[in-house]
């Protein structure tokens, strides 16, 4: 396809889609969400710092499961693994039901705490080749929260690691020691940044303008990049109605989406708030499991409001207030450890979010490869020399949570994570395998790494 060829496929694309809306646009689509006003409630329910179990058979699944297994991070709830009451559904103030567009405002302020848009993606073809992308995903990245259930993976930008903060790449989980694995790895980021390209821009039209202000305000405030995957050229690429359309920002209407995404597959957690670098979180369910009923379902505590899961389905929410979301009727998953737990149903539930890490401020002070860039100074960063070794990835999570990271009396973290692939004094000989999960992905993992 030449130049004018693909302009015209993306002009297509973006029309079809609605990718830039206009203003009227979007206020005629959101006059046609419901509305509901709530009171904040004085506790939290479900109750803080608690899992809830979605039935009380995910309740007994799960402390069976757990039942006298450590935590791999002993400083997590100081090494206690937390315990797990029953919801009580009739506790409740609203239920959103899985065809239910919903607007939730407090009834104090008429400040919006909660969106929650259905049917989003306007293409089910579009829909699918995410929900591909998600598991490639979180096939080739490292668990970022290993005590909770499922996985959650950082894609685009992250802090780095904590002894050496500043703006990289989210790292692959293996060694990047073939052309074919850099070549794979390339791949897996553009498909990663088009679909983020594709979701940011689809809410941009759709949501309500102060919580994508929010985010561009944060971006510009800190001078934070964009997710440009280090290309610095403005565009993304993505499959769409099978054609690899490249999608140009600026002049057009469209946007390059924030520095940083997740993907996440089965991932719950217990009742909790985040401080984070802005004031809005955003998700996308790009598929989730038909029976609610089971558990896994997303809830808003500081109202009372639980989310009723459904493919293609949106929500934004305040990181700051409380929630989380119910254990699952679960079983151990062919790899048999945590992380890779499945669904007794067969289901499962992966998509993608968009946060901005408070840490980031402080890794962008320390990111002079950013300001040198801004300047035309090149000093050739190619990807994977910006790609850590997976280890320093423990680095990066205790940076992300604040947490100090525990070292030894020479000043060495532990395990040695510090050191680089490209830096180690003996070569590196990872012996790989691979199985298959039981949501349909091919989990590669290592066996054992020689040093």
């Amino acid at each position: 396809m030449d130049m004018w060829e693909n302009a015209d496929a993306s002009a297509r694309i973006i029309e079809d889609l609605g990718l830039n809306w206009t203003a009227a646009q979007r206020y005629e689509y959101l006059s046609k969400v419901k509305v509901v006003d709530l009171p904040r409630l004085d506790e939290p329910y479900p109750i803080d710092n608690y899992f809830a179990a979605g039935t009380p058979k995910a309740k007994y699944e799960w402390e069976a499961y757990w039942e006298g297994k450590s935590l791999k991070d002993p400083r997590d709830n100081r090494g206690l693994r937390r315990e797990i009451v029953d919801v009580d559904y009739s506790r409740f103030r609203y239920i959103i039901q899985q065809d239910e567009s919903v607007i939730f405002r407090d009834a104090a302020t008429k400040e919006i705490v909660l969106v929650v848009l259905r049917n989003f993606i306007p293409n089910e073809e579009l829909r699918m080749t995410m929900v591909d992308t998600c598991k490639e995903i979180i096939k080739y990245r490292r668990d970022d929260r290993r005590e909770d259930p499922g996985m959650l993976v950082h894609f685009g930008y992250t802090c780095g690691p904590r002894h050496k903060p500043q703006i990289q790449m989210a790292a692959c989980c293996l060694a990047l020691n073939t052309e074919e694995k850099q070549a794979r790895e390339n791949r897996l980021n553009d498909d990663a940044q088009g679909m983020a390209g594709i979701m940011w821009n689809l809410m941009r039209s759709r949501l309500p303008p102060e919580i994508i202000a929010d985010y561009n305000d944060t971006i510009a405030k800190n001078d934070f990049p964009r997710m440009d995957m280090m290309k610095d050229d403005g565009t993304f690429t993505y499959k769409v109605n099978d054609e690899d359309a490249i999608f140009e920002t600026g002049e057009n209407g469209l946007e390059l989406p924030p520095p940083s995404g997740l993907s996440a597959i089965n991932y719950a957690r217990y009742t909790h708030k985040e401080v984070n670098g802005n004031n809005w979180i955003i998700a996308c369910t790009c598929n989730a499991p038909d029976d609610p009923t089971k558990g896994g379902n997303f809830y808003l505590a500081s109202y009372g409001i639980m989310m009723l899961p459904a493919s293609n389905t949106v929500s934004a929410w305040h990181p700051g207030d409380h929630h989380g979301t119910t254990l699952y009727e679960m079983m151990e998953g062919k790899e048999r450890r945590a992380g890779f737990e499945v669904r007794q149903d067969g289901g499962f539930n992966t998509g993608l979010v968009f946060e901005i890490s408070r840490s980031l401020g402080g890794a962008r002070k320390k990111s002079t490869w950013l300001d040198e860039r801004k300047l035309g100074i090149s000093k050739h960063h190619s990807e994977p020399d910006m790609l850590q070794d997976h280890r320093l990835r423990d680095d990066h999570q205790d940076f992300e949570r604040g947490r100090p990271l525990i070292r030894d009396r020479r000043g060495s973290s532990h395990r040695r994570r510090t050191r680089k692939l490209k830096t180690r004094a003996r070569e590196t000989k990872p012996h790989f395998s691979g199985s298959e999960s039981d949501s349909g992905i091919i989990l590669p993992r290592i066996a054992s790494i020689r040093l």
